[in-house]
């Protein structure tokens, strides 16, 4: 399963891509037969990874497409240029929470406007999902904005982070 956006498209990795992209990149980028472009992943989101991998994996299959990460694929280039993912089941309100990166190169091309406006209509068919939410740091402009033009409205602050929300469909709790 792909998300295609005609010049890009979404690609969710299943259990054997996520463990290979934080422990055999080189292997991953041949066996997608792409060149990864991103930041070299840290510690942090090495350890954040695991932790999904074993979460989704002691969940069942269904639900997997709640703890991978979705490369963004630039078809032309054959460059994985960006990462969508989920942190987690829609909690008991609904709400799904998302985060994302994009390559330096490829920032203010609308990739991650298409990226996040398709995810969130994808996100349409699920009926647990009442609303999206994304956070982002409070000088982080750019990605304000980016929420902004999806139809996403700030919904809380906390230390240095703005909550944005998005809701998809009515809910009992909002």
């Amino acid at each position: 399963m792909k998300i295609d956006l005609k010049d890009f498209y979404l690609y969710p990795l299943n259990a054997e891509e996520l463990s290979l992209w934080i422990n055999n990149l080189p292997q991953l980028e041949r066996q997608l037969n792409c060149t990864y472009c991103l930041e070299k992943i840290d510690e942090l989101l090495k350890n954040t990874i695991q932790s999904q991998l074993i979460l989704g994996l002691s969940d069942s299959p269904q639900n997997w497409k709640w703890y991978t990460c979705w490369f963004i694929i630039n078809i032309s280039e054959n460059k994985i240029i960006g990462i969508l993912s989920f942190k987690g089941r829609p909690n008991y309100n609904g709400e799904i929470n998302i985060g994302y990166a994009l390559s330096e190169k490829f920032r203010k091309k609308g990739y991650m406007t298409r990226t996040v406006m398709a995810i969130c209509s994808w996100l349409k068919q699920f009926n647990e999902v009442k609303s999206i939410i994304a956070e982002t740091k409070i000088d982080n402009y750019s990605s304000q904005d980016l929420l902004k033009r999806c139809g996403f409205n700030q919904f809380k602050t906390y230390s240095n982070y703005i909550i944005y929300r998005k809701a998809i469909r009515a809910s009992i709790n909002s």
